[in-house]
């Protein structure tokens, strides 16, 4: 028996129609000193230009707890969601900073030991009524299973939730069938 496996033109061509979020930047910063030890691992934010979140690494994340630890500082993470198509990096990272500042003002005082940032436009897009033609965890092919972030999962997982469950639910399909 040959193998069509889930390489079918119809199922490629409605991967191929789905469509991407507008870009994304993260920025990973080393600060000097430490955040309020008051602040939590992870904080959505509301009512500011284009800070979505901010991440103190060093409560979840064994280098940069490591890091913080020998050097007395914080490595803090800022996501910004939906920016638009052709930002300068460098400009929406000095954006992301300042607003940082407001939010924990004793990051005002830091010194940034190290920088790193990314942008990146390759984050799955949900439209309203687009769920029915995202790819599942199932393909054609029974011995061919999909994970990830773009994949449609019926629980109320996004991002690097629906990558880990669709993951766990692609492992469960291929143990079910031996």
């Amino acid at each position: 028996a040959s193998w069509a496996g889930p390489a079918e033109p119809a199922w490629l061509a409605g991967l191929a129609e789905l469509p991407s979020a507008p870009p994304f930047l993260v920025s990973r910063l080393w600060l000097d000193r430490p955040v309020e030890a008051a602040r939590p691992a992870f904080s959505g934010t509301a009512g500011f230009p284009t800070l979505d979140n901010i991440s103190v690494l060093e409560r979840y994340e064994d280098e940069a707890r490591t890091w913080s630890k020998r050097t007395g500082g914080s490595v803090v993470e800022l996501h910004a969601y939906a920016m638009a198509e052709g930002c300068d990096p460098q400009q929406e990272h000095e954006r992301l900073v300042a607003q940082l500042r407001r939010v924990y003002p004793e990051t005002g005082a830091a010194g940034i030991v190290d920088e790193r940032r990314e942008l990146h436009a390759d984050c799955p897009l949900f439209p309203p009524g687009g769920y029915p033609r995202r790819a599942g965890v199932r393909t054609p092919d029974p011995r061919v299973v999909m994970a990830g972030d773009h994949v449609r999962v019926d629980l109320p997982v996004a991002l690097m939730e629906r990558a880990a469950t669709s993951g766990v639910l692609a492992a469960n399909a291929l143990l079910g069938q031996w």
